[in-house]
């Protein structure tokens, strides 16, 4: 019975690590809700071990720290069972306040700064489904996507997920309709990419665990991927690549270092001491992108 315990205890190990395995080898090359779906699945699986540690630190102290260091195994014996399960239990806890917590911030946002439906920009395809584009009344500069969950009240109530792009009468002032329209594809681009839904859960997670600093590399990481890939799509969907590249140099120009952070995922993606050098990064891969032979030759290329 002791080794079955013992090997039902490895199973989330593994699974962590052949998550973490195809998360390294999918994130170059796989499509961004595949490569979200599994991050979720990795950063799930490593907030159970987690806090499955923290809990053996918190039952036994330094000397448990001691005894794992000298024999990890102790950590997979029957004994050790209880801590894996509340481990579990408060892992779930974690996620499923990081989820309310979105959902609360996102709301709060949009009725402490008042929201207001937006026309869609007449050039861009209109999304289906229960995508809106709203405008807030905000001086900063700035452009967001996030999903509320709501419900539906012409009978069924049933829950659906309210994909929501946002934009500040501050950006409307400093871009032209053609920058405008770019912006508004690249955030289009994060809600049919899925970042919309997992990439603000991501930020929020991590920010509710500070002191983890696997949770903060992966959503770095996640959001400048899905920054770039989101670039590329919107070039490509409105091809101009040039417009969105002025924009993102009007709005990092105008963004106090500081403002980024009372917005979810927003228009320049990084928060802190790296984002102007990942910002300019993509300013120069959207201008590579307009050199380049297909949008040179293109008919509405810039």
């Amino acid at each position: 019975m002791d080794l079955l315990i013992s090997a039902i205890l490895w199973v989330p190990v593994l699974a962590w690590a052949a998550a973490g395995l195809g998360l390294w080898v999918a994130f170059p090359r796989s499509t961004s809700p595949q490569l979200l779906r599994l991050a979720t699945i990795f950063v799930a699986l490593w907030a159970v071990l987690a806090t499955t540690a923290l809990l053996w630190i918190v039952a036994y102290g330094a000397p448990g720290i001691v005894t794992l260091v000298n024999d990890p195994l102790a950590a997979f014996t029957a004994s050790a069972l209880p801590l894996w399960f509340f481990g579990a239990l408060g892992a779930f806890a974690v996620c499923g306040i990081a989820f309310l917590l979105n959902q609360i911030a996102g709301r709060g946002l949009l009725s402490v700064l008042g929201s207001e439906p937006r026309p869609w920009p007449s050039r861009l395809p209109r999304p289906t489904g229960h995508t809106e584009l709203l405008r807030i009344d905000h001086d900063a500069p700035e452009a967001f996507s996030f999903t509320l969950v709501a419900w539906d009240r012409s009978g069924s109530g049933r829950p659906f997920r309210r994909e929501l792009i946002v934009v500040s009468r501050g950006l409307e002032a400093i871009l032209t309709p053609e920058e405008l329209e770019a912006v508004v594809a690249h955030e289009l681009a994060h809600v049919e990419d899925l970042d919309s839904r997992y990439l603000t859960f991501f930020r929020t997670f991590a920010r509710m665990m500070r002191f983890d600093p696997v949770l903060s590399f992966v959503a770095s990481r996640l959001t400048d991927r899905e920054e770039f890939e989101a670039d590329r799509v919107a070039a490509h969907s409105t091809h101009r690549p040039v417009a969105l590249a002025r924009a993102l140099f009007k709005v990092l120009e105008a963004t106090a270092p500081s403002t980024g952070a009372s917005f979810p995922v927003g228009l320049l993606g990084r928060e802190g001491a790296r984002r102007r050098t990942v910002v300019l990064a993509r300013i120069v891969r959207l201008l590579d992108l307009a050199e380049s032979k297909e949008f040179r030759e293109g008919p509405a290329g810039e």
